[in-house]
């Protein structure tokens, strides 16, 4: 018998086998539970909750750290522009597709919350290097929308404000908010934050 082995063994492949029915099991819980919770939102009557907040995943999934501009002057550079006086949350993310032939995916993201309007919209972008004030292009809304709250997920706890440290960075979203007087939350997690 030669001392060169071709193939796998049994063992090799029994195992191989195992960690394939493993994965495919976990794979298969994750689908399971986001159909339970599609459906449940949709039995509920609320697409539309649901609907604004994959929009909402979809661009905190694309997150960048990137340097800004307006008025030709550069912005502070952050992953999270909290600025609890306006209600507003900035970040600068990934979209799905660039808007037109020539343009970026990389656009600047406003999730606002007006309390006149009662109303969450997303905004976003692509003025990256605004020589003056960005155009924001309304890209989702909810309304009727009332008690909203902004939460960030920094180390085992849920803050009221963005980590502005690079070491402990912000592991997770979480907006809680009443919908046609029905409470709701979102929570996101966010890819490593660490630059």
């Amino acid at each position: 018998m030669s001392s060169r082995q071709r193939g796998l063994t049994l063992i090799e492949l029994m195992v191989a086998m195992a960690l394939t029915v493993v994965l495919g099991l976990l794979i298969a819980a994750q689908v399971n539970g986001w159909l339970q919770v599609r459906e449940r939102l949709g039995a509920a009557g609320r697409p539309e909750v649901l609907a604004f907040c994959l929009a909402l995943e979809s661009r905190f999934d694309g997150i960048s750290l990137r340097q800004l501009y307006e008025q030709r002057l550069p912005l502070p550079m952050a992953w999270l522009d909290w600025q609890p006086d306006r209600l507003q949350l900035q970040w600068t993310a990934l979209a799905a597709w660039p808007p037109a032939a020539g343009a970026t995916r990389l656009q600047r993201q406003r999730l606002r919350y007006e309390p006149d309007a009662k109303r969450l919209v997303l905004y976003s972008s692509n003025d990256l290097y605004a020589a003056g004030v960005p155009r924001w292009v309304k890209r989702e809304t909810i309304e009727p929308v009332g008690q909203v709250r902004f939460s960030y997920r920094q180390g085992q706890r849920w803050l009221a404000y963005p980590s502005g440290i690079a070491s402990q960075p912000n592991r997770g979203i979480r907006i809680d908010f009443e919908f046609q007087g029905e409470p709701y939350v979102c929570t996101f997690a966010l890819p490593d934050l660490r630059p």
